[in-house]
């Protein structure tokens, strides 16, 4: 498949997908159809749409685990249509729904899985694994030496996660790694993960089924319709202030107005007062959203919030009109 005269992707580009195509034996339909996208370096891509809509078809022909009817897929400016499967996939993340920990090693020897494949000496792959612990909130003391089923089902995602980051891959895949599970802890481990990605960076590629998801992980999001065909790929705010199609529309469902407010953060609110509010005022944060502002003050009955500045040198002031007129300013710039 791969054409030597093709020129590679712009160095910004980690992702490319050029007019992927996907037909199963048998079959009188493509189970993805020509789709082209450009993911971006650091990007965080939530592919989202009904069952059967090609999302995770498109996911794991990413990482070859199907293989294309045709196109390309350029990966770090390489074409890897005809990389052998195994080296590319030492080079991504996979995180997948049902985690697929081995269930006889332990939670050491099952991140330090693709390590060993890498040939990584002990010592290196002891430091890696403390350090995967660490980072996604798991005491190397008191989990290294135990079992899958020794864990709960937030804990095992998480050193699933963990798994995924060993070899220090650029691209992760997680293909609905949260959906199995309850919606209190999900909403902690979709937090959880939102501040790793601040501090790791990598290029992600995320499956699922739920709007409000896509809405709150996703730089950009890719709505898949009937057909595999591709409805929309923006911005969580372009997408919720102006859908492509009725189909998007329907999709994203009510609410759109309270969702937008959800995603503007404080900190991209200009202005504001210099000087503290009254006593009364609610006192919050920059990386706080205008939804939970906005809550807090019906909550407080105040009609000001007062925000740290993110160094805590300063703070200013802001008053439920300043929030809701930049909630409205959002809305018409993503136009």
């Amino acid at each position: 498949m791969t054409d030597p005269t093709a020129s590679p992707p712009p160095p910004e580009v980690m992702i490319r997908l050029e007019g992927l195509v996907k037909r199963y034996p048998g079959q009188s339909t493509d189970a993805v159809s020509k789709l082209s996208m450009d993911i971006r370096r650091g990007e965080f891509v939530v592919f989202v749409g009904p069952s059967g809509c090609g999302k995770t078809t498109t996911l794991r022909m990413i990482n070859r685990l199907v293989e294309p009817t045709s196109g390309r897929i350029w990966i770090d400016g390489e074409d890897v249509t005809d990389v052998d499967p195994d080296r590319l996939r030492r080079r991504i993340g996979y995180v997948i729904q049902q985690i697929g920990l081995i269930p006889h090693m332990t939670i050491a020897q099952n991140i330090g899985l693709v390590p060993k494949l890498l040939g990584w000496d002990k010592a290196r792959i002891r430091d890696r694994v403390d350090e995967l612990l660490e980072l996604v909130g798991l005491d190397p003391a008191a989990f290294r030496d135990r079992y899958p089923k020794q864990l709960s089902g937030g804990q095992q995602q998480r050193v699933g996660v963990a798994r995924a980051l060993a070899g220090d891959p650029p691209v992760m895949l997680m293909d609905e790694p949260f959906g199995a599970i309850d919606p209190i802890t999900r909403d902690r481990l979709q937090e959880e993960f939102l501040k790793l990605q601040e501090r790791i960076r990598k290029t992600i590629v995320f499956v699922t089924h739920d709007i409000d998801e896509a809405l709150k992980l996703g730089d950009r999001i890719a709505i898949f319709g009937e057909g595999s065909r591709l409805e929309q790929f923006a911005t969580p705010l372009e997408i919720l202030s102006e859908p492509a199609n009725d189909y998007v529309r329907s999709f994203v469902g009510a609410g759109t107005g309270i969702r937008r407010l959800g995603l503007l953060r404080i900190a991209d609110i200009p202005g504001g007062a210099p000087e503290p509010a009254g006593r009364g005022a609610v006192r919050l944060t920059e990386d706080q959203t205008v939804h939970a502002a906005l809550e807090e003050m019906l909550q407080a009955g105040a009609d000001e919030v007062v925000v740290a500045s993110a160094d805590g040198r300063g703070e200013r002031s802001l008053t439920m009109r300043d929030l809701l007129l930049a909630a409205a300013r959002a809305k018409g710039e993503a136009r």
